[in-house]
């Protein structure tokens, strides 16, 4: 294939993937290697049936939080809500830095150490299984531990490189916020 037709499909495969609609997770780390969190939308379950069940995560290859998750070996990953869209923006590196994101939201440290976001749709506390790296990104596979379940409510969702919501009753998607 042609370079020319690479980044052709390159950039025809990221429209294709800003147009699916996904929920925003903050997935955050704590440990001898340090405390960091970042914002995404790249979370998935794999299985539910093996010994703990199994979740993964996509971090750039150069995101400080994926270096701190690889030498702590744990990680948190949470389900927000629609109420929570400053604090995606402030974990997606936009406003504060570092441990300074964590002076925003209410976190509440897990019975494992991790921190998670007490108002969270839900939480799920990871031990790092396995993880490879693709690309640019690493693929961390989590062994869920802990599952928490936080207040019912609306995800916060991402779609088209804004973010959007889910109409009352599941009726449908609204049209993203600007």
């Amino acid at each position: 294939m042609s370079d020319q037709a690479q980044g052709d499909l390159r950039g025809r495969f990221l429209e294709a993937m800003s147009r699916a609609a996904n929920s925003v997770y903050i997935v955050t780390t704590d440990g001898i290697a340090g405390r960091g969190g970042v914002t995404v939308t790249a979370f998935s379950s794999v299985s539910a049936d093996v010994d703990a069940p199994r979740v993964l995560i996509c971090l750039h290859h150069e995101s400080s939080t994926a270096q701190l998750i690889r030498a702590n070996g744990v990680f948190c990953v949470t389900l927000l809500s629609a109420a929570h869209q400053a604090l995606s923006e402030r974990f997606a590196g936009r406003s504060g830095q570092g441990e300074d994101r964590f002076a925003q939201g209410r976190w509440v440290r897990t019975g494992s150490g991790l921190l998670r976001l007490e108002d969270g749709l839900a939480s799920y506390e990871c031990l790092l299984s396995e993880q490879s790296l693709v690309g640019t990104h690493h693929v961390l596979f989590g062994a869920v531990q802990t599952v928490t379940l936080g207040p019912d409510g609306t995800p916060l969702l991402h779609t088209r490189r804004d973010y959007g919501g889910v109409a009352e009753g599941g009726s449908g998607a609204l049209p993203p916020r600007g």
